[in-house]
């Protein structure tokens, strides 16, 4: 005996017509079935009654009539729910910035960046390695734009100015000089958006060479060979509860006060080159105990100051030494003016 749509006691001759179509068409689907059986089969009651009597030995009435059911042989899983089980979420190539922390044995760095190489001030680099030698500093970390790549800019250029191996070249014998300037510290380098200016141009000239090693900036530099860590390029870099960043990738930044923008944006003590320009800026942010007071810092560069494409601006030559004492750090924000430390 089964209890089916339309409260009828016992299997009738529509029922029986209905269970026999179900054996010989176990795919097909419902309605279709449905409209088969009742263009057959003219004398059954309506269609509608033959398309819930199918549904109904299907199990598709729902989780309460199928507690019901006892004739199960054409009973299916409903195709929501076979969906739900092999669905999956598409495979997501989002990508998490590295982050590179400074390791905790390490107490004092002197940080500089914007060197452009070969349009940097010779002087005013030996300024501040002057300087950084005198404090003693435990590691050297070169935040990015070490090197110009002007031949690979996609701006306006002069063919004439220096190419991009003679700019490799000079930027292995810098490192080089860092290295016999400082032999026995960690030294570090993270690339800047002017060395990301390689990373572009294979994007859009040389495609084919992306994924091979010979053609990897750290490999092209010979940074193992001078005992240089290379940092690729996005990485966060953390020392204390300081953030350093190169400076390009904060939106908005610059202005009068650079340090100020980068603060604002990013929102905890933070350390930026890039706008060639020494500022500094605080904030005190409140909290749900007390409040505390964050800091950001811009630096000076080390390149020229007055090329060709810009030859009126605010930059100024400078650098930075970073000291801490557990995770707090106290940081000397330094302007080079006529090769002197101010």
């Amino acid at each position: 005996m089964e209890r089916i749509p339309g409260n009828q006691a016992t299997i009738s001759k529509d029922t029986e017509i209905v269970l026999s179509y179900l054996e010989r068409f176990p795919e097909a689907p419902s309605k279709t079935l449905a409209k088969k059986i009742y263009s057959e089969n003219p004398a059954l009651s309506s269609l509608e009654s033959v398309y819930g009597k199918v549904r109904y030995y299907r199990g598709q009435y729902g989780k309460e009539h199928r507690k019901h059911l006892q004739n199960r042989q054409f009973q299916k899983e409903l195709k929501v729910e076979i969906s739900m089980k092999e669905k999956f979420l598409p495979e997501s190539y989002a990508t998490k910035r590295d982050t590179f922390i400074f390791p905790s044995g390490c107490n004092s760095v002197g940080v500089i960046g914007d060197l452009h190489i070969p349009y940097q001030d010779n002087d005013a680099i030996e300024a501040a390695f002057d300087e950084m030698e005198k404090q003693n500093i435990e590691s050297l970390f070169i935040n990015g734009d070490m090197l110009d790549f002007y031949q690979l800019s996609f701006h306006e250029k002069d063919p004439r100015m220096v190419h991009f191996k003679q700019e490799l070249e000079a930027g292995r014998q810098f490192l080089d000089y860092c290295r016999s300037r400082f032999p026995g510290i960690p030294i570090y380098f993270i690339p800047g958006n002017h060395e990301n200016r390689f990373e572009r141009y294979l994007r859009v000239k040389a495609s084919e060479l992306l994924d091979m090693d010979e053609f990897r900036l750290d490999v092209l530099l010979h940074v193992a060979e001078y005992g240089v860590q290379y940092i690729p390029f996005r990485s966060k870099v953390v020392f204390g509860d300081f953030l350093i960043e190169h400076g390009d990738k904060i939106p908005g930044a610059g202005g009068v006060v650079p340090a100020r923008t980068a603060l604002m944006r990013l929102k905890t003590n933070c350390l930026i080159n890039h706008f060639h320009k020494t500022s500094s800026s605080s904030q005190r942010v409140y909290g749900p105990e007390d409040s505390t007071t964050i800091r950001g810092y811009s630096l000076g560069c080390l390149c020229e100051l007055t090329p060709e494409y810009l030859e009126i601006n605010e930059w100024n030559h400078g650098f930075a030494i970073l000291k801490r004492n557990g995770n707090l750090v106290q940081v000397h924000n330094y302007k080079i003016e006529g090769n002197q430390i101010v």
